[in-house]
């Protein structure tokens, strides 16, 4: 964990703040239709926009982060930085990266396979993205066995589609095998809205590519706070590389508010 002044960032102008949503400003919910934003949230980010570039970077899709959260003046991102969305996708147009578009049907294949051959793992979910997907295994009774079957199924097909898996918390990601990640989704932002200093927050392993470019954008003379959610099962790589770490989202929510209230008293 770094030892200068966290709340230096919140002086920038512009200040860019990033925020992942399930595990962040969601609890973590037994299926993915089921996660909610913790009580207070909506509100803060509402407040948060008017003194700060605010942005929701997820692994899920955009439709569905900005269904979620359903806030007018956010950016979205999502797939982990694939799509773009300045504002909801229900007013704006959503951007899909070009190189990505080749990798939809065969994504798509790779999770009909999971639907057809897993399909006696309880609690087995495939959530389906515009391009690729998540098998979440958190309901499964025996789910160390779930993730091996998954794995099992899902590497050899991937590699000779040349598409990659990811894991998470109790999933494992379809994904386009570009160099695309939340780490170079935030560098991508930070150029965007000409931010001189950025706030970024996450709590999983797919997270890690952010929290290691907001110390990369801090060498680069960008101010950079990256703060870690912790829950019982966090990386501890994740939590050694964060700047700040708050316990649980109920500690992430009450944070939020402070830099609201920071912000708006400068």
């Amino acid at each position: 964990m770094t030892t200068h002044q966290p709340f230096a960032v919140l002086t920038k102008r512009p200040l860019a703040l990033v925020f992942d949503i399930d595990g962040t400003l969601s609890p973590i919910a037994p299926t993915p239709d089921a996660a909610r934003l913790y009580p207070g949230v909506t509100d803060l980010l509402k407040q948060a926009r008017q003194y700060a570039h605010v942005a929701i970077m997820t692994g899920r899709a955009v439709a569905d982060g900005a269904a979620m959260v359903n806030v007018e003046g956010l950016t979205y991102i999502g797939t982990h930085g694939l799509e773009w969305c300045d504002g909801l996708p229900t007013t704006h147009t959503v951007h899909l990266i070009p190189e990505a578009t080749a990798y939809i049907d065969p994504a798509n294949r790779l999770l009909d396979l999971a639907e057809q051959q897993l399909s006696d793992i309880p609690g087995l979910i495939v959530q389906r993205k515009q391009v690729g997907g998540t098998v979440h295994y958190r309901l499964a009774p025996d789910a160390e066995q779930a993730r091996t079957r998954i794995i099992a199924l899902l590497e050899e097909p991937a590699r000779q589609t040349h598409l990659r898996l990811s894991e998470g918390k109790r999933m494992v990601e379809v994904l386009a095998p570009l160099n695309i990640n939340k780490g170079e989704a935030l560098r991508r932002y930070v150029a965007h809205v000409q931010a001189q200093g950025v706030v970024f927050a996450g709590d999983d392993r797919t997270d890690m590519d952010a929290v290691i470019e907001t110390a990369h954008l801090r060498a680069q003379g960008i101010e950079g706070l990256a703060i870690v959610v912790q829950h019982e099962d966090t990386l501890p790589d994740l939590l050694e590389h964060a700047d700040l770490v708050v316990e649980e989202v109920p500690g992430m929510v009450q944070l939020l508010r402070t830099i609201v209230t920071q912000l708006a008293a400068h």
